[in-house]
């Protein structure tokens, strides 16, 4: 939809082959891009940094919950009687 629009705007206008014009035009697209570029490569370096802290973090709590998981079971497990004798 954004390419036929674009093409019908173009084709409305009247067309000046001046080469200033052109230049201009493509410096315009060019900066334009560039940003765009420049935009797209941040967003996937924020991305990557956001992804790595979320997964140390999600790490962590994992070490942390089963530490307590851990204990919880060592203690309820101690109350039972040891089939092998005590040591």
């Amino acid at each position: 939809m954004i390419i036929a629009l674009t093409v019908f705007v173009i084709s409305i206008q009247s067309v000046n082959a001046s080469e200033n014009k052109l230049n201009i035009l493509g410096q315009k697209f060019n900066l334009f891009f560039d940003s765009l570029k420049n935009h797209i490569v941040e967003e996937i370096e924020d991305t990557k940094e956001f992804q790595a802290r979320k997964w140390k973090e999600a790490k962590n709590q994992n070490d942390k919950t089963l530490k307590i998981v851990n204990q919880k079971l060592t203690g309820f497990f101690s109350d039972f009687p040891n089939p092998k004798g005590d040591r």
